[in-house]
């Protein structure tokens, strides 16, 4: 069977002995009216690891998106579920852009405690707060030329949504504790795995925010829904792999590929990487199988994950903040969690709690 290499700078299809499944994709993309070679683009080696590879429909038009808004200043926002590979399209964005030589600068909006969201985004003055020794300046500042990604905006604090609308609205900021203000020069992409509309009828997102951010929308599809691109994106996590693991390679059987695209991927682009990382080390051979994967046990997991997990999970963190009549540091320390990942789950299950101080 002819196999196929993935270039890994301009992630051509190249003939050569590598993996046996990535040739079964171009197969079965060329019988269902596909031509690989047309579509796989050539793109900036500052885009990680070769993850844009795709050749679905859904896929091109993601890229076609991304290719059309890269050469504006468009603030843009990738909505898509969780894995589903938004940070790529953003690199990708920027690496297409007249920004292509200035900096990426990323922020996970969820990982921040409120308290300090501010301080890091727009940085800070000496002696602005108890602990600034020196000047520090923020992720804003560092971005100038280049770009600012914003993931997890959702996730963003209400009193930060409020200062980032002035921003992006007057283009200058100030540090904390500052009073000279500073020139904004750095574009925005935002992500989210929220539907943004849905998150403003919420509550949870500012609406004038909202028509800030969302000015040019690209919807990541999940991989379930992009066909044979899960075995080209496979053969390149396992050319990947076999570069960390001292050259060895190993290729995927017909029913590893059968499997691979029956199964749902809840956790998307993500999830196959995990997978094929793991199955590459058990194997214990040139071929990874069906069994290798252990998809069955992971589709079991998710089922029960889906059905009753958020339930349970909902109950135990309301029970423990009526435990400790709202006290969130007391919560968070019950359930073993941060204050964020709590803050974060509070707002995710909509509940309710007393006005109560936070420590």
């Amino acid at each position: 069977m002819a196999s196929v290499r993935l270039c890994s700078r301009c992630m051509r299809i190249d003939p050569a002995p590598v993996l046996g499944s990535a040739s079964d994709f171009v197969r079965a993309a060329q019988n269902a009216g596909e031509q690989p070679r047309r579509f796989l683009p050539q793109i900036h080696d500052t885009v990680p690891k070769g993850t844009v590879i795709g050749v679905s429909a859904r896929w091109r038009a993601v890229l076609k998106l991304a290719s059309q808004v890269a050469a504006t200043e468009t603030t843009t926002c990738l909505q898509g579920e969780s894995g589903t590979g938004k940070e790529v399209v953003a690199r990708f964005i920027h690496a297409r852009s007249a920004r292509r030589l200035g900096a990426f600068i990323g922020i996970n909006c969820a990982a921040l405690p409120d308290g300090l969201f501010e301080s890091e985004l727009f940085g800070y003055e000496r002696g602005a707060f108890t602990g600034a020794l020196q000047t520090k300046p923020g992720q804003i500042e560092l971005a100038g030329g280049g770009v600012l990604f914003l993931d997890e905006i959702t996730e963003m604090p209400l009193s930060a949504q409020a200062k980032l609308l002035r921003v992006l609205q007057e283009r200058e900021f100030c540090r904390l504790g500052g009073i000279r203000p500073l020139r904004m020069n750095a574009r925005v992409i935002a992500a989210t795995n929220q539907d943004l509309a849905s998150a403003v009828a919420r509550g949870r997102f500012r609406e004038d925010l909202y028509y800030r951010i969302n000015v040019f929308d690209i919807r990541i599809p999940p991989l379930r829904q992009r066909g044979h691109d899960v075995l080209l994106l496979a053969a390149n996590f396992l050319e990947q792999c076999s570069r960390t693991n001292g050259g060895v390679r190993v290729q995927l059987t017909e029913r590893a590929s059968d499997a691979l695209l029956a199964y749902h991927w809840p956790g998307n682009v993500r999830e196959l990487s995990n997978v094929l990382e793991r199955a590459a080390i058990v194997c214990d051979g040139p071929s990874i199988d069906a069994e290798h994967l252990s998809l069955a046990a992971r589709a079991d997991a998710a089922s029960l994950r889906n059905t009753h997990l958020p339930t349970l999970e909902r109950q135990a963190i309301h029970q423990v903040l009526r435990d400790v009549d709202g006290n969130k540091a007391r919560a968070a320390e019950r359930l073993g969690i941060s204050r964020t990942q709590l803050y974060s789950r509070i707002r995710k299950y909509e509940l309710q709690t007393r006005p109560v101080q936070d420590a």
